[in-house]
């Protein structure tokens, strides 16, 4: 249905900055609303607009260090519309889990740290919101959630709301993790998909990046980004 840079922009944005633009009133249903043809044509039109804008911009210095554990790789940040104020960052690791790091203000001038803020609840709702017009628009077949909880981000004391979801992708399923947490009066955003169902593996292989993004030293402001 898209090209592999349009599936990029697809995931990148709905999962981020446009997942406000089309409410579902039960995202935690198995079976997403129906969206019209005119709404999936709005969407993927809004979707390019958003990518066109965000092509202009330049993306915001990092609120931390960008890390680079052993046995992944990062490629150069990429920024979201303007208006999110942010930028998107992919990691890949060896054994093949695919992560991507958003960093966003949406414009807030003041975030509250942590995760019990109402700002930080909304983005978690967005992601899901996301998620299921992803579903809509045909790119997966299904999406399920299966576990929510605040957990800390592997070995650091920091914490961050945790979603759990089971995705059809052509029969196949995957397991998708996404965190959500605010620092230094800005949202973060992880998502991370593993062709293998073995959670207890695939959060064993995820531990490094996400210890190394809530450990101290990388709450301070990167500069060489």
């Amino acid at each position: 249905m898209f090209s592999k840079h349009q599936s990029f922009v697809v995931l990148a944005l709905l999962l981020i900055a446009l997942s406000g633009c089309r409410e579902i009133s039960d995202t935690s249903s198995d079976e997403p609303t129906q969206m019209s043809a005119a709404e999936r044509e709005q969407l993927i039109d809004a979707v390019l607009e958003a990518e066109r804008e965000a092509q202009k911009t330049t993306p915001p210095k990092p609120k931390i260090v960008l890390p680079t554990p052993s046995g992944w790789s990062r490629s150069e940040s990429r920024a979201l519309p303007p208006e999110d104020h942010g930028f998107t960052v992919a990691y890949e690791q060896e054994s093949g889990l695919s992560v991507t790091l958003y960093q966003y203000t949406r414009g807030h001038a003041s975030i509250p740290d942590g995760v019990d803020s109402a700002l930080v609840k909304e983005e978690m709702q967005h992601a899901k919101t996301g998620i299921q017009q992803v579903v809509q628009l045909g790119y997966w077949d299904a999406a399920k959630e299966v576990k929510f909880e605040t957990v800390r981000l592997g070995e650091s004391q920091r914490q961050a709301l945790w979603s759990q979801y089971d995705l059809t992708v052509d029969g196949e399923v995957l397991a998708s993790d996404i965190y959500v947490w605010a620092y230094s009066n800005t949202l973060f955003k992880l998502r991370c998909t593993a062709h293998s169902k073995d959670v207890v593996s695939n959060q064993a292989v995820l531990g490094s990046l996400l210890t190394a993004l809530g450990s101290p030293s990388a709450g301070t402001n990167n500069d060489e980004e």
